[in-house]
């Protein structure tokens, strides 16, 4: 059993006078929460989109060093500020997937994500989370679909009669499904980071 006062740790950079930022330090319940503020699917997307970029740029500097203060101030950390060009969700993900770093579901998945939020922004649509495109969307998620029991019973209410189908309940149950599908990728983030330090 994972105690839920876990603590996700990842840095998050922000560019001052071009000197990079502090470290924040968010439990599993403080993630959760944030995510759980967002009431519309965009802006649930944004904020999850924003805390799984900042792990991936935590994780980042231990690609390239080993701890030389000299490589991590004078080469990486003007790679990861703002403007940069590791400052983009796709750049960093795709080059730690080339280089091997993270799994391809994780690569997948957080792709998929950021690409979600994208196209709902971009199409300027007022998407919820029991809509049919948000189902389909997470029907392609391995961080939720490999959670047979998760998707089993999204899939049930989903497909039920009208009785047991209420909309309110089933936009809520997509909505853990997604916040849970984040927390598991940032675990597997923070796991692939203790493991290759």
């Amino acid at each position: 059993m994972v105690p839920t006062d876990r603590v996700i740790k990842f840095i998050h950079y922000t560019c001052i006078d071009g000197i990079a930022g502090r470290m924040k330090t968010l439990t599993e319940d403080e993630i959760i929460e944030q995510l759980d503020e967002q009431e519309q699917l965009l802006n649930w997307l944004q904020k999850a989109n924003e805390i799984l970029f900042s792990a991936v740029k935590t994780y980042l500097p231990q690609v390239f060093v080993n701890n030389d203060p000299d490589i991590l101030e004078y080469a990486v950390k003007p790679l990861l500020a703002k403007s940069g060009p590791l400052d983009n969700m796709d750049v960093s993900l795709r080059l730690l997937y080339a280089l091997g770093k993270i799994k391809k579901t994780v690569y997948a998945d957080i792709i998929c994500l950021s690409q979600f939020s994208q196209h709902v922004q971009a199409e300027n649509s007022s998407l919820s989370f029991h809509d049919e495109m948000t189902f389909d969307f997470i029907a392609n998620l391995n961080a939720i679909t490999e959670n047979e029991q998760l998707f089993s019973a999204i899939r049930k209410m989903k497909f039920s009669s009208f009785e047991v189908f209420n909309t309110e309940r089933y936009g809520n149950m997509i909505k853990t499904g997604l916040t849970l599908a984040v927390t598991s990728l940032l675990k597997e983030l923070t796991n692939e980071n203790s493991a290759n330090c």
